[in-house]
């Protein structure tokens, strides 16, 4: 029988590959966890679809690479609904 601790490492795993293969951002995800919020301006950018300027506010915010910030507002144009 699996114990407490190897369950949750086990989780821990799957939980990482798959942000990993969805191109989630651990620390979008944290953010959001710890009640912190991206900037009006950053959703204000991705409504006008100025997805650059949306990716040059979250690297500011987050402090993430241009990489992982890419992905990030990839992942959240897709999964966000705005209105246009």
């Amino acid at each position: 029988m699996e114990s407490v601790e190897e369950r949750i490492a086990r989780l821990e795993k799957q939980v990482a590959y798959l942000q990993r293969h969805l191109g989630v951002d651990p620390v979008l995800v944290d953010a959001v966890a710890d009640g912190a919020a991206l900037p009006p301006d950053f959703y204000s950018a991705l409504q006008a679809g100025k997805t650059v300027k949306a990716i040059a506010i979250y690297r500011k915010v987050t402090n993430a690479s241009l990489v992982t910030a890419k992905n990030a507002v990839e992942t959240i144009q897709r999964e966000v609904p705005l209105e246009r």
